[in-house]
């Protein structure tokens, strides 16, 4: 009786996981593609900081690259101001980020903190998001699926 009861809570366990796993995925990737798609455009004012992050990554076909930290300031729409940050891959003297003074910036109007860099629209970054929502959405409905009952054999 006992194992009877530890297979059932393994099966819930089963169910459970893929069903919050594919959560998470959504609601990480939604943010980047709602201030894309719903997102409202401010602009760059100033870069704030530039900072080289960790070591060198050897990159096939890319030597001597590295993860670059840039932090901006953009105002909003309704006059405020706000910063952000993003992170590129550059060179070992300059992350080669193309952000500059008067670029655009999509943000989300009742939570600016979620912003990204650019004009918006298909690039990308933004197929790759919507296709981890994609994933996402999978995650959810394997873990909703319903089990089929096991087929008796007839002792005859």
């Amino acid at each position: 009786m006992g194992n009877r009861k530890k297979k059932q809570n393994k099966r819930k366990a089963d169910r459970i996981a893929p069903i919050i796993i594919g959560a998470v995925i959504i609601i990480c990737c939604m943010i980047p593609v709602s201030s894309n798609l719903f997102g409202q455009t401010g602009y760059i004012t100033e870069i704030t900081g530039v900072e080289r992050q960790g070591g060198r990554l050897d990159e096939p076909g890319r030597p001597n690259s590295y993860w670059w930290t840039v932090n901006y300031e953009f105002k909003m729409e309704n006059g405020g101001y706000y910063t952000g940050s993003v992170q590129v891959k550059g060179d070992a003297i300059s992350p080669q980020s193309g952000l500059k003074a008067g670029g655009a910036v999509r943000y989300i109007a009742f939570a600016p903190k979620f912003n990204t860099p650019g004009e918006g629209g298909l690039n990308g970054n933004f197929i790759m998001y919507v296709l981890f929502i994609g994933f996402g959405v999978f995650m959810i409905a394997l873990g909703l699926r319903k089990e089929k009952p096991k087929k008796m054999s007839k002792l005859n």
